[in-house]
């Protein structure tokens, strides 16, 4: 082993403004290099390679920022099939995520079977050749999913193989269970991290507010994150005038965030463009901006479909807006008060209860602190140290 890391070693270095393409053999050379030098030895030191990357959103980062310290180098498999290609002798923690890339760029219902079935002989594979296998369940199904019936078979098949399946929201199995099954034995739970810390935070409440338009005495919901019918910003606006009946015309909405299905969008623009109540910021958002759109919000509102897990609601608890979320969502905000106000999933009207119930508790002095106080303790290093310290306890 020793003979092979000094050979990849000596070969000749790329530019400094060069990507070096690196195999994933060479990942797992230089992974256990590092851990080593931070003293881990081949029993201690544990690989893990995730897929697939997902880099519009910092989960990733946040989840696995403190690997080294607790003794696992993480990085990136470009494709699953990679994972099969670690140097003998090496084992690897194989870590999926969204599973639903399976089915990216897939066309007809006949595809997206053969997609999933190619997909999953791969895994097993990789259990076979005795690496261990590990499912973040992110999603009860991924949103705006165009082959429902073949995602929950995959998910299904995987919730077999898998060795182990980490949840975030403690009621994860319960909500899976009209779709697949998530075997008990295999589940460890380890909270979604804030974002505490993780986005810029110094423009005041007063210069977001001026930069988005409003007046002091406006009360702005912010609707954020990638537009897509799930997400439930169209039926939100279409009760939005029940909105304005019990805050005096004062309301005001912001819709931001990416386009991800353009006849949604059109939809949305359909319905706001005779309304100077709502805004639409359709586009990336700039890290840098986030900022911008939750200092100005007095009620962040979640108006999904359908949801298991809100990096948007962790967004905005990190800023100490309050925040307005399904009942899917409740345990996961169990222990942080009113200021995390729930709905009825499938009830509007009492959605709408719900932001009028949010901006009284906005009002209150204390909301903020209590907020980010909570963010703080889940904030992403923390719970990168549970995350590791519970996987330890399952691949000793």
């Amino acid at each position: 082993m020793l003979a092979r890391i000094k050979r990849i070693f000596r070969e000749p270095k790329v530019a400094v403004n060069e990507l070096p393409s690196r195999m994933f053999y060479e990942k797992c050379v230089e992974a256990s290099m590092a851990l080593a030098n931070k003293g881990y030895d081949a029993e201690s030191g544990k690989l893990l390679a995730f897929f697939p990357r997902v880099k519009m959103n910092p989960f990733q980062h946040m989840l696995y920022a403190s690997g080294y310290e607790n003794g696992f180098a993480c990085f990136e498999a470009k494709e699953s099939a990679e994972m099969v290609e670690a140097p003998e002798g090496l084992k690897v923690i194989a870590h999926y995520h969204w599973v639903s890339r399976v089915f990216q760029g897939v066309k007809t219902k006949r595809n997206a079977v053969k997609a999933c079935n190619h997909f999953l002989e791969q895994v097993r594979q990789q259990k076979e050749a005795g690496h261990t296998l590990v499912w973040t369940v992110h999603n009860i199904l991924s949103h705006g999913s165009k082959f429902p019936d073949e995602e929950a078979s995959l998910r299904a098949q995987m919730a077999e193989i898998m060795d182990h399946i980490h949840v975030m929201n403690p009621d994860t199995a319960a909500l899976c269970t009209p779709y697949y099954q998530l075997p008990g034995k295999k589940i460890f739970h380890v909270p979604h991290p804030s974002y505490y810390g993780v986005y810029g935070d110094y423009i005041s409440r007063i210069e977001a507010r001026h930069m988005l338009g409003f007046l002091p005495d406006e009360k702005v919901f912010l609707l954020f994150g990638n537009m897509m019918q799930q997400k439930g910003g169209a039926r939100f606006i279409a009760e939005l005038d029940k909105l304005q009946s019990g805050l005096n015309g004062k309301a005001r909405v912001v819709v931001a965030g990416k386009s991800f299905d353009k006849d949604y969008t059109a939809k949305v623009q359909a319905m706001i463009k005779d309304r100077a109540d709502v805004q639409l910021h359709p586009g990336y958002l700039d890290d840098q901006k986030v900022q911008v759109y939750f200092r100005a919000a007095d009620v962040v509102v979640c108006p999904y479909a359908i949801t298991l897990n809100s990096g948007v609601a962790m967004t905005a608890v990190s800023f100490g807006r309050p925040v307005v979320v399904p009942d899917s969502l409740r345990a996961v905000f169990a222990d942080v008060g009113a200021q995390v106000v729930h709905y009825a999933i499938d009830d509007m009207d009492d959605c709408i209860e719900a932001c009028l119930r949010a901006v009284t508790i906005g009002e209150i002095a204390d909301t903020e602190a209590v907020l980010t106080n909570w963010a703080q303790l889940m904030a992403p290093r923390r719970v990168s140290g549970q995350f590791f310290e519970a996987l330890r306890s399952r691949v000793l």
